[in-house]
């Protein structure tokens, strides 16, 4: 009996897929700086009594001027808005927007024409479908109003976008990348609408599922539970990259790449345990390398000295191409065992900037103080405090060279126990 072509298809995708596990690392072998004792590269943003976390930046074209948004809650809460003029030297409160959000706020900086500068905030209602986004067109002092469109297609919205690039053409527009709780991911399209009065309005369009190159491509990236991408951008800008979470903790963290500016993809394969983790946000250095934060979570790396903690990836686009494990990691900060259930890993969600000087600002938040005299199920030093919101400033040459220092880098630790899920 002859099988139908598209079954062939999908048996060899399958078995090459299996070939690719079993070559793929699961541990890291490159070097890990570890900065746990480098105080001096960390302040704080905003610290409460309750939690605070998922923090999104922008950064203007001044170089020095940045927004960060953030809820006072796990994913959703009441809408935060942070704003420094001196490139995160310090921070003010803006005022209050008496507004709440029912997932992530994620900001991006929009570059309009006649040199006009526009952050986008865009969240969802989750289990609604609903899409929803507003912007604000002088740092953040105000806002238009909340606009929505309800999708049909996806089943719910999470993390909306997780990530959203600029799209070749002569009028600006944009696209963006969120998942569904079926893991499907999905794309839309920003585009700049003139208004009859006043400034240009936005408008989302053009849903579309991604589907990868193969049904079998499509059928693993459901298999691995692909979620929250986040977008590598080739230095030439010619070829993107999605770093994809694996949610459902079968594999490691899987890459996918579009040369036509995200119409089509690969099929996704699994990265090396180096870059396996949750929510990958990227940076491109002035020397042609990526800088990628992470939170690290790898099950299947047995042993991994900082399960769950907050880690940086130093490397390059090619590597990603290649499936080269890069050239070091570094271990931001240790993340304690959840607060308020078993789990570990509640940190990462990073807003990343590239300063004119060269420097890094990393923001992001995480369980970073121990509760004295605490225990956890999960996790081997204890218990943490709720999360805040803390920033990191690096100086890539000066990682260069820890990451040469035998006593700089992270030691290896006893196996942890499994956490719930």
């Amino acid at each position: 009996m002859r099988l139908p072509a598209a079954w062939l298809l999908l048996i060899l995708g399958l078995a090459l897929t299996v070939a690719r596990a079993e070559e793929t690392r699961r541990d890291f072998s490159i070097p890990q700086v570890d900065l746990m004792k480098e105080d001096g590269l960390f302040t704080t943003v905003e610290r409460r009594k309750t939690y605070l976390g998922h923090p999104s930046t922008v950064l203007f074209r001044d170089g020095k001027t940045l927004l960060v948004a953030y809820p006072d809650g796990h994913g959703r809460g009441n809408l935060i808005f942070r704003r420094s003029v001196d490139a995160g030297q310090t921070w003010v409160a803006l005022p209050p927007s008496g507004q709440r959000v029912m997932e992530t706020p994620v900001l991006y900086r929009l570059d309009l024409p006649a040199g006009r500068e526009r952050v986008l905030m865009v969240t969802c209602q989750p289990r609604a479908n609903i899409l929803e986004w507003m912007w604000s067109d002088d740092r953040g002092d105000t806002w238009s109003g909340r606009q929505q469109w309800k999708l049909e297609g996806p089943k719910g919205i999470i993390v909306a976008l997780a990530s959203l690039w600029p799209l070749p053409g002569k009028q600006p527009s944009w696209r963006g990348v969120f998942h569904d709780f079926a893991f499907d991911n999905w794309t839309v399209d920003l585009k700049v609408e003139s208004a009859l009065t006043g400034p240009p309005t936005l408008r989302f369009e053009n849903l579309r599922r991604i589907d990868f190159a193969t049904p079998a491509g499509r059928t693993e990236a459901n298999r691995a539970g692909l979620c929250e991408a986040g977008l590598v951008t080739r230095p030439d800008g010619q070829r993107i990259a999605l770093l994809f979470r694996p949610e459902k903790r079968l594999t490691n963290s899987m890459v996918a790449f579009s040369d036509d500016a995200g119409l089509t993809w690969t099929d996704p394969r699994e990265l090396p345990g180096a870059l396996t983790g949750h929510r990958h946000e990227s940076v491109n250095l002035a020397d042609g390398r990526t800088l990628v934060f992470m939170r690290d979570f790898s099950p299947l790396h047995v042993g991994n000295p900082t399960h769950g903690d907050w880690v940086a990836w130093m490397g390059t686009f090619a590597d990603l191409e290649a499936g080269r494990e890069g050239q070091y990691r570094v271990r931001l900060r240790r993340n304690y065992g959840n607060s308020t259930n078993n789990n570990i890993g509640d940190c990462g969600y990073t807003g990343v900037e590239l300063l004119p000087n060269g420097q890094v600002l990393a923001v992001t938040y995480g369980h970073w103080l121990l509760a004295p005299d605490s225990t956890h199920p999960n996790h081997p030093d204890g218990r943490g405090l709720p999360p805040f919101i803390l920033q990191a400033r690096l100086d890539p040459k000066q990682l260069d060279s820890w990451s040469k220092e035998p006593a700089r880098l992270t030691k290896p630790a006893a196996p942890r126990p499994a956490e719930g899920k």
